[in-house]
């Protein structure tokens, strides 16, 4: 019979560190649902965790921040970085290669690389519980199993049986379900199982954000974004509607916009003349959250570069320049159809020269 430990952050973590230190196994709370934890060093653990793998589970070695991330694969990149970045701690297991043969992985024991290694993919797991934390600063990297139907504690002590030392009983997990599986293709995600993480909500997590800032989101910004879905759309296919099935979103907003603003009439027209709609169209006012979920933040001008700049959201990429030669997309407010032309043309001619960089990025 497991010893049950009772919930208190760092008494619970230090007990737990202690059974996987001596080569026990440990069930641990999570999200999702409650999972056995061995340390990946100790080869016996590794042994009698790999014994009760159950068909469609997956073994996966346990992150505690991003930064660990390319630790285990170096050469991510595309929509499995994003998903980390952007969800983070939660309800889901990655599998993928993102060059795991030059990271830590090739230093595991042999018995705990086989468990987190299958078809050629590391499988990566990043829990959502406040130990999983605690322990990461212990710098054990841990292998963890999902123990399917154990979502509180309860159901947990009748699945180990004898596998587990101690269960931390932490009550029933947050989903009740067990962690999606997601696995990279490419540079892009898919999900081949259902769990808390929608396919819907992966696809939002993991599509490449390109957002445009102007001063008031009613002529510069939405010119370039209108654009911008054009060139993609020319190259990929389909509607705007399709984007996101091809793993883009793009946005405007403005420094100083207010909220629900028509774009102006001459912007319409010259995005009209070529080929792209503006007609429904709203401004609204830049947010930390869209800093933050942003992959490409590109600003008009230098004064619009050096405000977010200086702003330093945590999490947002480095705001670039529209223009590669750092020049000014002038703003035509109140001038003629002329100028209008003017700025929009110099728009496209920047986005041109952006839109392999940009499609790199899928």
């Amino acid at each position: 019979m497991p010893v049950i430990v009772p919930w208190e952050p760092t008494e619970a973590a230090n007990q737990v560190l202690r059974y996987l230190q001596s080569g026990q196994c440990v069930a641990l709370p999570t999200e999702s649902t409650y999972e056995l934890v061995a340390s990946a060093h100790c080869i016996e653990a590794v042994d009698q965790l790999s014994r009760a793998v159950v068909s469609g589970e997956f073994a996966a070695i346990v992150l505690s921040d991003y930064a660990q991330l390319h630790d285990w694969m170096p050469r991510l990149t595309g929509a499995g970085t994003r998903l980390f970045r952007k969800l983070g701690a939660g309800p889901y297991t990655f599998r993928g290669r993102g060059g795991y043969e030059q990271g830590l992985a090739p230093r595991l024991p042999d018995s705990a690389r086989r468990l987190v290694v299958r078809d050629d993919r590391l499988a990566l797991r990043w829990p959502d519980q406040p130990i999983w934390a605690k322990l990461g600063q212990a710098g054990l990297p841990l292998v963890s199993l999902p123990l399917p139907g154990a979502v509180n504690m309860g159901m947990a002590v009748s699945l180990v049986g004898e596998n587990a030392a101690c269960i931390v009983d932490a009550g029933a997990a947050q989903h009740a379900l067990p962690p999606s599986i997601v696995e990279a293709d490419g540079r892009r995600c898919r999900l081949t199982r259902a769990g808390a993480l929608t396919g819907e909500q992966l696809d939002a997590l993991t599509c490449s954000r390109i957002l445009f800032v102007c001063t008031g989101n009613t002529c510069r910004s939405p010119m370039a974004e209108a654009l911008c879905a054009k060139l993609l759309t020319d190259r990929l296919g389909g509607t705007r509607a399709d984007l996101l099935k091809h793993g883009f979103s793009v946005q405007s907003a403005g420094l100083a916009a207010m909220m629900g603003n028509e774009a102006s009439s001459e912007a319409v027209q010259v995005a009209s003349d070529l080929g792209a709609d503006l007609s429904a169209h709203r401004s609204a006012p830049a947010t930390i959250a869209m800093l933050q979920w942003a992959d490409f933040v590109f600003a008009m001008t230098a004064s619009h570069w050096y405000s977010l700049k200086s702003a330093n959201v945590p999490g947002a990429p480095t705001p670039r320049m529209l223009s590669p030669l750092f020049e000014d997309v002038v703003d035509p407010i109140g001038a003629g159809l002329l100028d209008y032309q003017t700025c929009a043309r110099q728009i496209l001619d920047s986005l041109q020269q952006r839109l392999p960089e940009i499609l790199e990025s899928m």
